[in-house]
C-alpha cells in the first residue's frame, strides 16, 4: 500500500449477491407471518398479570432481608459512626417506605376488584417491618435501646458483668 492509496482510497461498492447470511438468518426467517393477528388480553388475563406483578412488588423487600442481616452482622456492635448510621438507616428507610411508598408502588397495578391488592400490600408492609426489626435488633445489641430497670430508674445500680476465663 502506497502513500497515495492512503490519501485517495478507492471505494468499491459492496455487492450483496455474493454474501451468505449467517445460520438462522436467511430470507426464509425474515418474512413476518401475518396470518394470525395479535389478540388483546382479556380483562381477566390483565387482572391476573397485574396481580402477579403486585406479588413481585410485595416480595421485593423480602429479598433484602438476608443482605441486611449480613450487613448488620459485618458492621459489628461497636459505637462508631458507620455502624450507627447504617443501623439508623436500616430502621428509618422501611418506615418511610411503609408510609410513603406503599400506595405509590401499587398504584399502577389496580385491578377491577380493589380487594385483590390487599394481601400484597399487607405482605409488603410485613417485609418492610422485618427489615425495620433487623434495625431494632441491631440497636438493641449495640446497647442503644434502654432495656433494663437501671436505664429508667436513677436509684437502681447498673448491673455489673463479671467476666471470667476458665481453663
Amino acid at each position: 500500500m502506497s502513500y497515495a492509496e492512503i490519501l485517495n482510497p478507492e471505494i468499491k461498492a459492496r455487492s450483496l449477491n455474493n454474501t451468505v447470511s449467517p445460520p438462522g438468518f436467511g430470507l426464509q426467517n425474515t418474512k413476518l407471518k401475518t396470518s394470525e393477528p395479535i389478540k388483546k388480553p382479556t380483562p381477566e388475563e390483565l387482572d391476573r398479570l397485574k396481580l402477579k406483578k403486585a406479588w413481585d412488588v410485595a416480595s421485593g423487600p423480602a429479598k433484602s432481608v438476608p443482605m441486611n442481616c449480613i450487613m448488620s452482622y459485618m458492621t459489628g456492635n461497636s459505637l462508631q459512626m458507620i455502624p450507627i448510621m447504617m443501623t439508623v438507616m436500616l430502621l428509618i428507610n422501611p418506615i418511610k417506605a411503609i408510609f410513603l411508598e406503599t400506595n405509590k408502588a401499587f398504584a399502577s397495578l389496580e385491578t377491577r376488584n380493589p380487594n385483590d391488592l390487599l394481601m400484597p400490600k399487607v405482605m409488603f408492609v410485613l417485609f418492610q417491618l422485618a427489615n425495620a426489626g433487623i434495625g431494632l435488633f441491631k440497636l438493641w445489641t449495640m446497647g442503644l435501646i434502654p432495656n433494663g430497670e437501671a436505664d429508667w430508674l436513677a436509684w437502681k445500680p447498673v448491673t455489673q458483668v463479671v467476666e471470667r476465663l476458665r481453663i
